[in-house]
């Protein structure tokens, strides 16, 4: 049980931070900008947006799916990286993206061994 609640926590943190860092990041602190903050913010939020309410309620099939979103915003951050003006937002988003996927994947995980062992019993 207490991996299942460290797991979950890695997860929530990863998530929401993740939502902080793209608002943040574009919002106020990016040196370029190559469209309208609002719309690359919107852009970047709305996938996320799909999975708030499914992450609040620890719904596994929103885990499952925001493994698999984690890793486009992973690749996004890789990309980032090799931007000179932007390299510290990349680290930010691989490193938040990174602890997106760990923490749902083996939420999802821990949460169906638990499954396995009640139905043995």
């Amino acid at each position: 049980m207490m991996n299942l609640t460290l797991w979950r926590l890695l997860t929530l943190v990863s998530f929401f931070g993740l939502m902080l860092a793209i608002i943040v990041w574009n919002g106020w602190l990016t040196p370029i900008q190559y469209l309208n903050r609002g719309v690359e913010i919107a852009i970047l939020e709305f996938p996320l947006l799909f999975f708030v309410r499914g992450l609040i309620h620890a719904d596994r099939d929103k885990h499952i799916a925001l493994t698999l979103l984690s890793l486009v915003y992973f690749f996004l951050g890789v990309w980032f990286i090799f931007a000179p003006e932007e390299s510290w937002y990349g680290y930010v988003l691989t490193l938040l993206s990174l602890g997106l996927y760990l923490g749902s994947f083996f939420y999802v995980r821990t949460l169906d061994k638990i499954a396995e062992t009640e139905a043995d019993d």
